[in-house]
């Protein structure tokens, strides 16, 4: 839920709220399938470049969604 809201607000400043909704739900959903919830917690402690690597492929794949 964190995640989705941090995702959501700095989103929806550049794609507009529906696009956002649509790009973070997708964004998380593909996180989820590669990392348990405790990997994830463990990313988002990282330096930022460490977590832009780690959520990278899901970047790319839902911004082309």
């Amino acid at each position: 839920r964190e995640m989705y809201i941090g995702c959501y607000g700095n989103s929806k400043l550049y794609l507009g709220p529906d696009k956002a909704k649509k790009y973070c739900l997708c964004t998380i959903n593909k996180l989820s399938e590669r990392y348990s919830d405790q990997e994830i917690d463990l990313i988002f402690q990282k330096k930022p470049e460490e977590i832009m690597k780690a959520t990278e492929f899901a970047a790319i794949y839902c911004e082309n969604k």
